[in-house]
């Protein structure tokens, strides 16, 4: 699996998860969802934005590799 690969899966996992989540919440109201949430999902966007940033600058690292060897 390439890099690029694992950066487009994880994103989009992670923007379906968003979207189960929304339809779950719509009928899961309790305080226990909400602890869920905060304990779970809330900082959920902004680790995986971190974590593209790291992937990115991976294949960047990789790829200068690459033309370094060449």
């Amino acid at each position: 699996m390439s890099v690029s690969n694992s950066k487009g899966l994880l994103t989009g996992a992670t923007g379906q998860l968003q979207a189960r989540w929304l339809e779950t919440r719509g009928s899961w109201r309790d305080r226990k969802a909400l602890e869920f949430e905060e304990t779970y999902l809330s900082d959920l966007e902004s680790s995986v934005s971190a974590t593209v940033k790291v992937i990115e600058e991976i294949e960047r690292l990789l790829s200068q590799v690459h033309a370094d060897c060449e």
